[in-house]
């Protein structure tokens, strides 16, 4: 699959995971989702939780099953401050549910290989 700007052969690996079991679930196809359980997601976040990967699909019911994308490229919608691409920072979960954001200290998640900051977008090599 070509990607990007350049272009070229992405791999991707998806897991099956399941929305909680209870308590409300509104997931939306492209958010960032963390871990909050045994194969249990969810992209209900405080500000700096490490992101586990991408929801592949909307779920809105407890204990369903949900594509998430834990390696390729993931495009997340970014709050606060531009993330950077250096090659080593990374992005953490913001507080705005299913969004990332850079991460106060230290590296976060993936590494960053291009941000739209018209789109408020960031692409993470997961």
């Amino acid at each position: 699959m070509a990607f990007g700007d350049v272009g070229g052969a992405v791999t991707e690996l998806t897991v099956t995971c399941m929305t909680a079991a209870s308590g409300t679930v509104a997931i939306v196809k492209g958010d960032a989702v963390k871990l909050s359980g045994n194969y249990t997601v969810s992209n209900a976040t405080d500000a700096e939780d490490v992101i586990f990967g991408q929801a592949l699909a909307d779920a809105s019911l407890n204990g369903v099953a949900i594509p998430v994308k834990v390696r390729g490229i993931a495009i997340f919608g970014y709050t606060g401050t531009a993330p950077t691409v250096d090659g080593v920072k990374g992005v953490l979960a913001s507080a705005t549910d299913g969004k990332v954001k850079t991460p106060a200290s230290g590296n976060g998640k993936g590494v960053n290989v291009k941000v739209d900051t018209a789109l408020t977008t960031v692409h993470v090599l997961l």
